[in-house]
C-alpha cells in the first residue's frame, strides 16, 4: 500500500542514552558492594542492557550516514558490555560461594 515508513527518530537520542548509561554500568561492574548485592546486580544489569540496546538502536537508525553517532554508540555499547561482563563475574563468585576466583580488579572481594 505504499513505501515502507522510514524511522523518524533522531539517532542521536539513543546514542546519547548509551553514552550516558555506559559509564554507569561500567562503574557498577567495577565496585563490589558489601551489602545489598542483589539490588546492585539488578540495577547494573538493567543499566547495561538498556545501554547496549539503545546503542544498537542508534546504529540501526544511523546506518551509513552520521559517523559520529555510530562511533559514540559503539563507545556506549563497549562500556555497557564490559559492565555486564564484570557483573556476570561478580554473580558467578556469589553463586559458587567463592569457588570461582574473585574479580582481578577487586581481589579483596571474597564472599
Amino acid at each position: 500500500m505504499g513505501a515502507a515508513r522510514r524511522d523518524h527518530e533522531p539517532p542521536a537520542v539513543p546514542a546519547t542514552v548509551a553514552v550516558v548509561l555506559g559509564p554507569v554500568a561500567f562503574y557498577m561492574g567495577i565496585i563490589v558492594p558489601a551489602a545489598s548485592m542483589g539490588r546492585h546486580l539488578v540495577l547494573g544489569a538493567v543499566f547495561g542492557l538498556v545501554c547496549v540496546a539503545s546503542g544498537w538502536r542508534a546504529i540501526v537508525i544511523a546506518r551509513r550516514g552520521q559517523h559520529g553517532v555510530r562511533v559514540w554508540s559503539w563507545i556506549g555499547i563497549v562500556l555497557g558490555g564490559l559492565g555486564l561482563v564484570m557483573l556476570g563475574w561478580q554473580l558467578l563468585v556469589i553463586v559458587t560461594g567463592g569457588a570461582f576466583p574473585p574479580p582481578f580488579w577487586s581481589p579483596y572481594a571474597y564472599r
